[in-house]
């Protein structure tokens, strides 16, 4: 009977902040385990949070095997990764002493601003090993500063945020960004005219989480996908480039996916210079129907492997453009912080309301734009209507929150 251990062990101290002071602080250690048993084309699972002893949960297991679950592939064998990308994690006095130089400095200078949420801290260990010679292990740690900021005088319920996403704090590119930052947030300005312009943004988790649910194995290979039958075909752009990217450099995440595979250069593309190249697919999803395995398994510690986990925190654009003022020549910009309730229908159409943004020259924050909404089209993001995908620009949200992406999008005021 073939064996699998998974073990992930969490560490995290969080300052809960209220009306920019520390309110609380949580500090958690929790250890979770799963094993999985295979005999017989079949899969057993048995899972538990605490240090449960391994022959334990190794008859739970074999005991699960009853449920008649089947799993007939071959595991990942003789393969030793261990990798850390954080030799130097932050302690929980040192979170606290940077989460209250932070707020002294909000208080002090930003007095007509009140911030809340959380300032954390969070290292990770996750192990997987196998009776197959498989022995993975991915160590981390990072610091999460996420403070909503409401202006005083106003009745909203926030106005805007500041946030950073790192390895290793450096208060002085935070502030060297962030001060000039806040001071946009005073300056109101209007939108530009026109009823197109080009707007850029940080987070296009939404627009992943689509192409994801697009991109889909089993659903492109039973024709419920916009993209079923067009593999090889151009989709969108020939800038456009989007892999299964499982580089922890970029944020923080396993090499691994959880059946062990480990992607040759930590990537691999489904979307290449803007042709179909790929779609997503665990062992189950490429044996089944005949699809290239791209290594993109997911599920939980104590599951078996699925292909119907969160897959696009699988996904990443490659970067393909550099100078953002330099594609705008002049032309004003728009830099949307927060979009909450958007989204795209089943046919690629988009539109969210966009709570915060800024008016944005391509180097500089100008000033804090009113509340509007945008809308487009999948097709035409990514197409004729994409600017670029950019790294390494004078905006700072911490090295872990590295891209910004534009496009020319319709305007609704």
């Amino acid at each position: 009977m073939k064996q699998e251990i998974i073990t992930i062990r969490t560490k995290e101290t969080a300052a809960r902040i209220q009306a920019s002071e520390v309110a609380a602080v949580r500090v958690k250690d929790i250890t979770k385990k799963g094993v999985r048993v295979y005999r017989d084309g079949l899969i057993g699972v048995a899972g538990t949070v605490g240090d449960t002893p391994e022959d334990v949960l190794l008859e739970q297991a074999a005991q699960n095997l009853q449920a008649g679950i089947k799993y007939p592939y071959p595991l990942t064998q003789n393969l030793r990764d261990h990798r850390c990308l954080n030799e130097a994690p932050m302690s929980s006095q040192e979170l606290l002493e940077q989460a209250e130089s932070v707020l002294n400095t909000l208080r002090k200078d930003y007095p007509d601003f009140s911030f809340s949420e959380s300032i954390a801290s969070t290292e990770q260990i996750v192990q997987m090993r196998n009776s197959e010679g498989l022995d993975l292990e991915y160590r981390d740690a990072h610091f999460a500063l996420m403070l909503m900021l409401k202006e005083k005088a106003t009745a909203n319920l926030f106005d805007g945020a500041v946030f950073c996403l790192t390895r290793s704090f450096d208060q002085e590119k935070f502030w060297s960004f962030n001060r000039p930052f806040l001071e946009a947030y005073r300056n109101k300005v209007e939108l530009p005219e026109g009823d197109v312009l080009p707007v850029f943004m940080w987070d296009h988790d939404v627009l992943l989480y689509f192409l994801a649910r697009q991109l889909h194995g089993e659903r492109f290979a039973k024709g419920s996908s916009l993209f079923s039958g067009k593999l090889g075909e151009q989709l969108f752009s020939e800038k456009v480039t989007i892999d299964v990217n499982r580089d922890p450099a970029l944020r923080p995440m396993t090499f691994f996916d959880t059946e062990g595979v480990v992607l040759p250069g930590n990537r691999l593309p489904v979307i290449e210079n803007g042709r179909l190249a790929a779609v997503l697919t665990d062992k189950r999803t490429a044996e089944t129907y005949g699809l290239a395995h791209t290594g993109a398994a997911s599920g939980d510690y104590d599951d078996p492997p699925t292909i119907d986990g969160p897959l696009g925190s699988l996904l990443a654009f490659r970067a393909d453009s550099q100078n953002i003022a330099g594609v705008l020549q002049g032309r004003p910009a728009i830099l949307a912080l927060l979009c909450s309730g958007g989204d795209f229908t089943a046919d690629g159409s988009f539109a969210t309301p966009v709570q915060v943004s800024f008016l944005f020259d391509g180097e500089r924050i100008v000033g804090k734009l009113p509340e509007f909404a945008v809308r487009s089209h999948i097709t035409k993001m990514l197409g004729e209507d994409y600017i670029g995908t950019f790294e390494d620009t004078n905006l700072y949200f911490g090295e872990l929150v590295r891209q910004v992406q534009g496009y020319y999008m319709t305007i609704v005021r």
